[in-house]
């Protein structure tokens, strides 16, 4: 496999994802360049059949069947047999996920529904949907505002103006976490709202669940969160670099870094 030096350049910055495949190689994604996947020489081969040139990736996930579906601006292209399928939803799409076998997009024109007749809009069509998180009872909703939350038992909706825009969602304790595009963390108090603060020194990126442990992403390095003496601390695990994304595989984390590509220590 020939590579243009000046192509591989590109690939030392600005990661915005990274994802481990079945055949323990790398799929990432830098910023505006498309989709690249390791290459069994060491180093990398783009990996484009069937997405657009040039496309950003915002979001790598998981699907049905050990699938990835990348969240891009063109739209959702699901990975199988080696190319990608456009999954015909034409907005700038910010994350898929799927409940009960169905699956949702967080896109630029709301959340979205794939069903047997194609997507369907279910909320908030006039705004953007960064981020949705699924428990058995409810559906939240990381919106430009705040957060939102849909009882799927009584079908209503509940709202959390935080002031700033959520753009990603978790889960830790049982509790429901944001990251603020500020940097923010906006933490569940279990008692109908959340608390709004800043880790010392750093800027949340990104927050991932991998097993049990739940990653921060930072523009210092990668944290874990932990609870020491009944409070929420964070462990590090990696510092000097930004951290944009993490994934687990074969006993190694992979990194996606803005400065220094894709870094991989031991873990276990």
């Amino acid at each position: 496999m020939s590579q243009n030096p000046s192509r591989m350049e590109h690939l030392l910055f600005h990661q915005s994802a990274v994802r481990t495949l079945d055949d323990r190689k790398l799929l990432i994604s830098p910023a505006g360049r498309g989709l690249w996947r390791s290459s069994g020489d060491g180093g990398w081969e783009a990996f484009m059949e069937g997405i657009p040139p040039k496309v950003h990736v915002n979001r790598l996930e998981a699907a049905s069947r050990s699938s990835i579906v990348a969240c891009t601006n063109h739209g959702l292209y699901s990975l199988g047999n080696g190319r990608w399928t456009d999954l015909r939803l034409p907005f700038v799409c910010y994350a898929y996920k799927e409940i009960g076998g169905i699956g949702f997009a967080a896109t630029e024109r709301g959340l979205w529904c794939r069903t047997d007749k194609g997507w369907k809009n279910i909320a908030s069509a006039e705004n953007p949907v960064y981020d949705l998180f699924a428990t058995p009872h409810f559906i939240f909703l990381a919106l430009p505002w705040g957060i939102a939350l849909y009882d799927r038992l009584t079908c209503a909706w509940e709202q959390f103006p935080l002031r700033t825009a959520i753009v990603r969602l978790a889960a830790m304790d049982g509790a429901l976490l944001g990251i603020a595009e500020s940097g923010e963390i906006a933490l569940g108090d279990l008692k109908g709202g959340f608390n709004r603060f800043r880790m010392p020194g750093n800027f949340a990126f990104n927050a991932v669940r991998l097993g049990h442990s739940l990653f921060f992403c930072t523009d210092r390095g990668l944290y874990r969160a932990a609870k020491i003496r009944s409070q929420f601390s964070l462990v590090s695990v990696s510092l000097g670099c930004p951290v944009t994304d993490v994934d687990l595989g074969k006993g190694q984390l992979h990194m996606a870094t803005l400065n220094e590509g894709i870094q991989t220590i031991p873990w276990t």
